[in-house]
């Protein structure tokens, strides 16, 4: 017959309470006046005499010379969302009655104990049955009370008397303490309105080589909203290039610089922005950051739109308007979007729209494939049979320059005056002056035509490209290198 063995588990629960029976500390806090204004939150407060910790004996105690008192905070202050980071408050001991031997410094506090006092004299009792240590709360002013919700920010400390040995002899875990903050610089209600922009017309080839500054060609206006708000900033980013069908001139080829401001009582040094030209981009730039002065109702600024000239704007294949949407934005001072708007910034190429002259390259594309010894040897000639073509009805020149100083592939580059350009007019025509270059990114003359006859009004012309043996080929890195050339038609 088989028995069942029946097993019982018993689980005992043992727990140790540590209570100091002869005694006891407790703590309490004083009310403060709120940070009221912007000046007071930049400037913080020392609240005197804000915590008071009190010693208790109950029966008769005495603590040797030695003994401390230390102090952790169990978080960071908080008010709903809004966060303000412990490191920022400090405690510093302040008084003491019928005690000797006390000091203490200034404690920031964080996570981790701290020493609020130390001693050189024993506490006892009798004579002291109740011993009350004051404390002064020192807040840190700066950006970081500059938070977006208002009202009270509290946390709790941990406050632990220990003997001269360090010896935790009794604690409180959960002491409040707070300070109030009513100053509210979130800039609610703060708006950028409509914005107004000017454009400007590249009519000569000479403005599209300079290129132009177009005064106060941005005028940007606020208003505030009765809202406070400082330590604004104010970003730009270009949602694209400035397109003109399927041209673009790349958008950091545009500046904008900061130049007045057109309303309110703000000066230009009260804001603090910078007088730098900022070139535009796919991402936010900071146009203002931080002003020092809040928004008046109402105040507007103007910026100067500069356009860089030279190659970028000479190899804008086709005239007319060139377009950039241009997406502003305002953040308070902690960064928080507050207000947005979008406007289109434009300036017209309208330089070589004329019917006088009609160029065409009808082989735009000139390769140096490198695939035998020989290449590198004797050089490689690449010939264009008739591959510029000028109709004309008057006399004009021919003038070529590169993008830019090098041909590129990544991070490797070789200049372009590698290559040599020839030119010759295909039907030898007197009075055609041809001149043979090394290709630069400058401007360098190739044909001059005196005649505007109608034998000379439809001109073709045979181009050579040459490049010559160097060492420079055969040592550079393998890849297709690149540039653009640019034919531009004058008028003489």
């Amino acid at each position: 017959m088989m028995k069942n063995s029946l097993i019982f588990i018993v689980v005992v629960l043992i727990s140790i309470t540590k209570v100091s029976g002869q005694f006891t500390i407790s703590a309490s806090e004083s009310y403060s006046a709120p940070l009221s204004t912007y000046d007071a939150v930049m400037a913080g407060i020392t609240l005197n005499d804000h915590l008071t910790i009190v010693a208790n004996f109950n029966q008769n105690a005495s603590f040797s010379a030695g003994w401390t008192l230390k102090v952790r905070a169990n978080g960071d202050f908080t008010n709903g969302s809004s966060t303000i980071p412990s490191q920022y408050v400090s405690l510093k001991f302040r008084s003491v009655n019928g005690v000797q031997g006390v000091s203490g410094s200034q404690v920031s506090l964080t996570n981790a104990y701290a020493n609020l006092i130390t001693t050189t004299a024993a506490l006892a009792s009798p004579p002291a049955y109740y011993v009350p240590f004051n404390f002064d709360m020192i807040i840190q002013g700066g950006a970081h009370l500059m938070v977006p919700t208002t009202g009270v920010f509290s946390t709790t400390l941990t406050v632990s008397f220990c003997n001269s040995a360090g010896t935790v002899v009794t604690s409180l875990n959960s002491v409040p303490i707070s300070f109030t903050i009513n100053y509210s610089n979130t800039c609610s209600g703060t708006t950028i309105e409509n914005i107004n922009s000017t454009s400007y017309n590249f009519d000569t080839y000479s403005k599209l080589q300079l290129g132009a500054t177009v005064t106060e060609g941005i005028t940007i206006p606020y208003a505030s909203n009765g809202a406070n708000c400082r330590g604004w900033s104010l970003k730009v980013r270009a949602n694209g290039n400035f397109v003109n069908g399927s041209s673009s001139v790349p958008a950091q080829n545009v500046s904008l610089k900061f130049n007045r401001v057109s309303a309110g009582s703000a000066t230009n040094a009260q804001i603090g922005a910078s007088g730098n030209p900022i070139p535009l981009s796919m991402s936010d730039v900071t146009l203002i950051n931080q002003s020092n002065a809040p928004f008046d109702f109402s105040a507007a600024h103007t910026f100067d739109i500069i356009i860089a000239g030279g190659s970028a704007l000479s190899s804008a294949t086709t005239q007319g308007t060139y377009t950039c949407p241009l997406i502003f934005t305002l953040n308070n001072q902690n960064g928080q979007l507050i207000s947005t708007k979008n406007v289109s910034v434009s300036f017209q190429i309208t330089y070589g729209n004329t019917n006088d002259y009609t160029v065409t390259l009808l082989y735009p594309n000139v390769s140096f494939g490198y695939s035998s010894i020989a290449n590198y040897l004797n050089g490689i000639l690449v010939t264009k049979t008739n591959g510029l073509k000028i109709v004309a009805y008057s006399a004009y020149q021919v003038i070529v320059k590169t993008v830019g100083p090098n041909l590129i592939n990544g991070s490797n580059t070789l200049p372009v005056s590698m290559i040599k350009l020839q030119n010759s007019s295909s039907t030898s025509k007197s009075g055609i002056t041809s001149t043979n270059i090394s290709l630069s990114a400058n401007d360098q003359v190739i044909i001059v035509n005196n005649y505007n006859d109608y034998t000379y009004q439809t001109v073709e012309y045979n181009l050579k490209y040459i490049m010559e043996a160097n060492n420079a080929i055969t040592t550079a890195p393998s890849g297709t290198y690149t540039t653009q050339v640019i034919y531009v038609v004058l008028p003489r």
